[in-house]
């Protein structure tokens, strides 16, 4: 079920119940890890204690206010570390009202879902369930999806709620689809006004080029290859990239795409930033071609900012591209001709200042904010819940 601001009240007195909030990996920039470390922060100051439970977490200070817990969990691959990792939150959950999962596992009270559903995605290629990953993957998600299990399950967007029903039977009743999750306070239009754009354009080392800009820690999913390729056919622009250094190994692959087609010296690689409304409002174009994207953050980020977007029909918040008319969505299945000609389009200023005033109109709506605030509504109640039901019934 679909679950708006308007029609949810507020959440039962924390009553100062214990949360742990589960996460494989903690880190910032990811967009999972945000939610994570904000949902945290909301929680705890609505009156509960949250721990924050994960099995590695990157130094630097992005969560120094939050209590954390490193569970090491062993394992030679991905799959099998949160195999691990869901054994090792299993039996320190006892200590806790409630466990909130950001990762798929069994015996969770609530899991907030941001990624796809590896059954379906087996059902479109039967193959895969002979790969030992996506057996282990899918067990997981079942522990948390299949009918029968308590889990209640927060989803990010429509599609991907539909996906899961599909795919698992799951009852409709343990499923809430949140509304955006963008923060408020990443809505800065202002900047692209008040000089921000041209002081931050000059220590970029940008002129009159158009600064196309992609932002994500995951090369291939977000589709910069695809990007990189298209760069090499507009010569009149550069191509920020903002999540990844130069020297991420997530980043060695399209570095030589680059250089393979001439294009390398017109890419500026920003590393993580913390500043990204300043970052957006410096650029022209958005370049999302993404090969899957559950939402799609940065789109609808971009949208409230002013700045024009070309982004692939699989995300889920493509369709706020096309709502508030600051864009184009790519029809899938991709072709590199419509991208292209899409960029061709995004070519001409007249245009993007079109899409630009229609983003700027567009976010002043304020459903588009109140996705975290709900949730932590979800997990304030489900907590109570918890802590209310016989031990028997837990």
């Amino acid at each position: 079920m679909a679950v708006s601001a308007d029609t949810v009240v507020a959440a039962a007195d924390a009553g100062g119940a214990r949360i742990a909030f589960a996460i494989v990996r903690l880190f910032p920039g990811g967009g999972l890890q945000r939610d994570c470390l904000s949902l945290a922060r909301l929680v705890r100051d609505r009156g509960a204690t949250v721990e924050i439970l994960a099995t590695e977490r990157a130094a630097g200070d992005f969560a120094d206010d939050l209590a954390v817990r490193l569970l090491p969990a062993p394992g030679r691959t991905n799959h099998g570390v949160q195999a691990a990792f869901a054994d090792r939150v299993a039996a320190v959950a006892g200590g806790f009202d409630a466990v909130v999962g950001f990762n798929k596992m069994p015996g969770l009270d609530l899991l907030y879902c941001a990624d796809p559903s590896i059954a379906a995605r087996i059902a479109r290629s039967p193959w895969l369930a002979l790969l030992p990953r996506y057996r282990a993957f899918r067990a997981l998600e079942a522990g948390a999806f299949a009918p029968g299990r308590r889990t209640r399950l927060v989803l990010l967007a429509r599609p991907q709620a539909e996906a899961y029903r599909a795919a698992w039977g799951t009852e409709p009743a343990r499923i809430s689809v949140l509304p955006p999750t963008v923060a408020a306070a990443r809505r800065r239009p202002e900047l692209r006004r008040d000089g921000t754009r041209e002081r931050l354009r000059a220590s970029l080392g940008l002129g009159t080029e158009t600064a196309w800009l992609t932002i994500g820690v995951q090369p291939s999913t977000k589709g910069l290859d695809r990007t990189v390729a298209a760069l090499a056919g507009r010569p009149e622009a550069r191509l920020l990239v903002a999540g990844l250094a130069a020297t991420d190994r997530a980043a060695r692959d399209v570095i030589g795409l680059a250089r393979r087609h001439g294009v390398a010296e017109r890419i500026l690689w920003l590393g993580h930033r913390e500043d990204v409304p300043a970052v957006m409002a410096a650029a022209d174009l958005l370049v999302h071609p993404a090969r899957l994207d559950t939402t799609g953050t940065v789109i609808l980020e971009a949208v409230v900012n002013g700045l024009p977007v070309i982004a692939s029909g699989v995300c889920g918040y493509a369709e706020h591209v096309t709502a508030a008319g600051a864009g184009l969505v790519l029809p899938e299945p991709f072709a590199a001709d419509a991208f292209a000609a899409a960029l061709a389009t995004a070519a001409d200023p007249a245009r993007r200042a079109v899409w630009s005033d229609g983003g700027g109109a567009y976010g002043v709506r304020p459903e588009l904010y109140t996705g975290r605030e709900v949730a932590a509504d979800l997990i304030l109640r489900t907590a109570a819940a918890r802590a209310a039901a016989p031990a028997d019934a837990a």
